[in-house]
């Protein structure tokens, strides 16, 4: 991995980062509470995203990682009220925010119960629920090191950040944002909103991992 290749996926994204805000700043959701309130998610992670992206671009390399783990969190929140949550669960994440509603949607599932339930929801698209815990499995860890501010970010602070940790990172946060505009798309119920989805994937498809699956973001630890 050179400096070069590195700066030449950091511009790419920018673009591509573009062409999905286009395309989702076009796009409504169906009027009701359950798709609302996963379009609001859904949203919620291409900000994450986005901030991250420029965080990398000022060298702020802990910070940007650490949003990694609510861009995640919040695309499978989204896919989770679409597909799996019971209707008061829908009722309690969409209320106005007050101090009791605040409490209640506390006690909410955690992500590796929300993963069980789409695992378990017959409508889930089985395909990228397969994606969302293989991405789990491989990085978990290390986001919430970077989330909680343990040794991995310690530890990088001292030594540095690997262009190619960098790169890896990216290219999963960009794979999580290629999932979004998906989400963001089906809320809609227009099939017709899925085709520039399907365009964006082709045009960027060289910011995006291989298929082989996530990077940790703490891969490069051990070559």
């Amino acid at each position: 991995m050179t400096e070069e290749a590195l700066l030449h996926l950091l511009e790419r994204t920018a673009g591509f980062h573009e062409t999905v805000h286009r395309h989702v700043s076009s796009l409504q959701p169906v009027p009701q509470a359950r798709f609302l309130t996963a379009f609001q998610s859904g949203l919620i992670s291409l900000e994450h995203a986005v901030s991250a992206f420029m965080l990398f671009q000022q060298g702020l390399c802990s910070s940007a990682i650490a949003l990694a783990r609510p861009q995640y969190e919040s695309l499978v929140r989204g896919i989770w009220l679409l597909h799996a949550a019971s209707d008061a669960w829908v009722d309690k994440l969409s209320d106005p925010l007050t101090v009791e509603s605040a409490k209640r949607a506390n006690e909410g599932l955690g992500l590796a119960d929300m993963l069980k339930e789409l695992e378990a929801a017959p409508d889930a698209p089985s395909g990228i629920v397969a994606q969302l815990r293989e991405y789990k499995e491989v990085a978990w860890k290390a986001l919430n090191s970077y989330t909680h501010g343990g040794l991995h970010p310690l530890s990088r602070t001292l030594t540095g950040y690997p262009p190619q940790l960098i790169y890896d990172v990216v290219r999963n946060s960009n794979a999580v944002v290629a999932l979004t505009a998906q989400l963001l798309s089906i809320l809609t119920g227009q099939p017709m909103d899925m085709e520039p989805v399907r365009r964006i994937h082709g045009t960027f498809k060289d910011v995006l991992p291989i298929v082989h699956g996530p990077a940790s973001p703490n891969c490069s630890d051990a070559r």
